[in-house]
């Protein structure tokens, strides 16, 4: 297997696991080739995606998103896992592994200090799988705020 950081020309296929991605969480894909090629790409890229294939030119098999991050208070950069998807005919073989070692080698070249993985609390195959590489389980508050609250709050400094 190939494990290559993604270009351009894989805004389409990446689309296609995101949306096998989110069906397996019964969810819809919000993330789309348009959206991939705006946020993942250029100067201003939000993300960045690796991708695995058999071979050069095969069909992308997997991937794992990440976006850089900075913790404020330890003063080093951190990467956070957005997101690993590995086909499920590919499964078992060690390419999700693969894939988290190009995150590592990324976060190293980085020089981050931290990994932050998420999964679904329900999602138990993940949590043993990130148990087995190597991550330890952190128990936290997460909050988030959707585009409602987001434009509630930003109104009130109008």
């Amino acid at each position: 297997m190939l494990i290559r950081r993604a270009s351009a020309r894989d805004c389409e296929a990446i689309a296609g696991l995101a949306t096998a991605a989110a069906a397996e969480d019964g969810a819809a894909a919000g993330l789309d080739a348009d959206r991939i090629r705006t946020h993942g790409f250029g100067q201003n890229a939000l993300f960045e995606i690796w991708v695995a294939q058999a071979k050069a030119n095969a069909p992308l098999v997997g991937h794992a998103v990440i976006t850089k991050s900075y913790d404020v208070r330890r003063a080093c950069a951190s990467i956070v896992l957005c997101e690993l998807y590995v086909a499920p005919e590919h499964r078992r073989g060690g390419l999700a592994r693969r894939l988290m070692s190009a995150v590592a080698q990324r976060a190293r070249d980085l020089s981050a200090r931290e990994l932050t993985i998420s999964t679904g609390v329900d999602n138990a195959v993940a949590q043993r799988f990130f148990s087995a590489i190597g991550a330890k389980r952190q128990q936290a508050a997460v909050f988030m705020m959707s585009a409602d609250g987001i434009e509630w709050l930003a109104a009130e400094g109008l």
